[in-house]
């Protein structure tokens, strides 16, 4: 069997690295159009930096990336991010984002009337809520995140902080990202349980019965609500795991960054990046990795995928593709069943990293970072402080601040120059925090129409498209970002249920 892999990201390097292992006697080419390997995945070495231009984490309770770290000899290399106070910075003023919330809806009284983010005015319209009915979904069961969430706790509530912390993830629209795509289990609780508010308090209640209380305390920053049952580790599992893995590779309290287990996060003293070249080392003497490898004009005929790759011809039985959405735009030109994906939406940021001289700095570090609400006058949307969520990365006499630039509707990552982009980072950001300190140094990532963007009725497309798939194109199949979640281990985990699904079929 002769298999194309088109896409060099870790989505894409996983399928091949597990396919090869499962079929050794399977012909695997991956093509990769970039230099390099790992997509957005890049990691460099500034001096004793450990720098993080793409994405710097990813979240510890999906498994699928831990796995995959710890099948190729990394599991030593495992930090965990140190936990603190996150704010919010509202046109001039920084909060503290109430305790006692999962992913920003109140689940316990006392912390939120005491919060000095929400007005008195926004937090009775918040407890509303407890009376309202649920959302009326579209026909396909969908609706957006924010008008989802505006309905049941206002507009205030929305704007300061449940768009600051959701919108983020997507970095997107809020009011166009579809909420049955991204967080399906709000809609679930909703529904169970009559109302927003009714629904989180209950479902926090049986994380503490199941034992998962600290999923509760983590899915503030990222991933779905965090729930009990199947797919969800208590915490009990989960630091059995930990454990586990620390008897097997060596004690991971030998560095700085990871004496606690207890922060949601994983990162790797080598970056992100040390599992790219670990899977491209270690990869199966039967796959063969291409870089500035360009695949173009695919097609189907008689039982055969045919495809031009740097203007040479070739075939192949199976044809795996793990790329963003825009590269479709090349391939099945003539076929309207790809529209979905081909006309996803994506957007655009860039990521500002500056480091300081600790002696001289005269700002005041506040927990591991500050959200920026939408409508603070700044194409600024959130700040990171790395040496104290990620001190392995950082010398410890400096600072590190990672700030994230672009906004739905603002140009500026598009336009700026990288010089631009970096002075305005650092003005913004010295205004914002109120710090006149210069850096040692910026290092500018730019991901330009590089985030798809899962817009309501995303889930409907989708399926449309893979049904089109399935009946037209035998051995083709769809992986990565523009389909099954945009986090690094959901990628992993598309490239592994479809080298289960390969094996299984292939021995059936």
């Amino acid at each position: 069997m002769k298999v194309t892999i088109v896409g060099g990201g870790l989505t894409g390097l996983t399928a091949a690295y597990y396919l090869g292992h499962a079929k050794p006697d399977w012909q695997i080419q991956l093509y990769e159009q970039a230099p390099r390997f790992g997509g957005k995945i890049q990691t460099q070495q500034v001096d004793d930096f450990v720098v993080e231009l793409g994405p710097d984490s990813y979240l510890g309770r999906k498994t699928e990336m831990t796995d995959l770290i710890t099948d190729l000899g990394l599991a030593d290399t495992l930090v965990s991010n140190e936990t603190g106070q996150a704010y919010v910075y509202d046109r001039g003023n920084i909060h503290p984002i109430p305790g006692g919330s999962i992913m920003g809806v109140p689940t316990e009284m006392m912390p939120f009337v005491k919060a000095t983010l929400i007005s008195w005015a926004g937090k009775v319209r918040a407890g509303i809520d407890y009376f309202k009915k649920p959302y009326p979904l579209d026909a396909h069961g969908d609706v957006s995140i924010g008008h989802f969430f505006r309905y049941h706790l206002g507009q205030e509530m929305m704007d300061k902080l449940i768009e600051p912390l959701l919108a983020g993830i997507y970095g997107g629209d809020i009011y166009k990202i579809s909420l049955l795509s991204t967080f399906p289990h709000f809609i679930q609780v909703e529904q169970k349980y009559g109302n927003m508010v009714k629904g989180m308090i209950a479902a926090k209640m049986s994380h503490q019965k199941a034992g998962v209380s600290k999923a509760a305390k983590g899915a503030v920053n990222e991933g779905d609500v965090p729930r009990a049952g199947k797919g969800t580790m208590t915490d009990a599992q989960f630091d059995k795991k930990q454990s586990s893995i620390q008897r097997t590779n060596g004690n991971l309290k030998a560095s700085k960054g990871t004496a606690s287990q207890s922060g949601m996060f994983r990162q790797l003293t080598g970056g992100l990046e040390s599992v790219v070249s670990a899977i491209v080392e270690q990869m199966p003497s039967n796959v063969t990795l291409t870089t500035k490898a360009l695949v173009r004009d695919i097609s189907y005929a008689d039982a055969v995928y045919r495809y031009n790759v740097n203007g040479r011809e070739e075939t192949s039985h199976m044809l795996v593709i793990s790329t963003p959405p825009a590269t479709y735009k090349d391939w099945f030109i003539r076929d309207t069943g790809f529209d979905g994906v081909r006309n996803m939406e994506q957007s655009s940021c860039a990521i500002a990293i500056m480091a300081f001289d600790k002696a001289t700095f005269d700002g005041e570090l506040k927990g591991s970072g500050l959200l920026i609400t939408r409508k603070t006058d700044t194409p600024l949307t959130a700040c990171t402080i790395l040496n104290q969520k990620w001190p392995q990365t950082t010398p410890d006499d400096k600072i590190v601040l990672r700030v994230f630039i672009g906004k739905p509707g603002n140009d500026v990552v598009e336009r700026y120059s990288d010089e631009e982009l970096s002075a305005l980072a650092l003005k913004e950001i010295q205004r914002i925090m109120n710090f006149k300190a210069n850096p040692e140094w910026i290092k500018i990532n730019r991901l330009i129409h590089c985030m798809p963007q899962y817009n309501v009725g995303h889930r409907a497309a989708i399926a449309a498209v893979r049904e089109h798939v399935k009946e037209h194109y035998p051995n083709l199949y769809l992986i990565g970002t523009p389909f099954d979640g945009i986090g690094i281990p959901d990628g992993v985990k598309q490239a592994k249920e479809l080298v289960q699904l390969l094996t299984k079929s292939s021995t059936t």
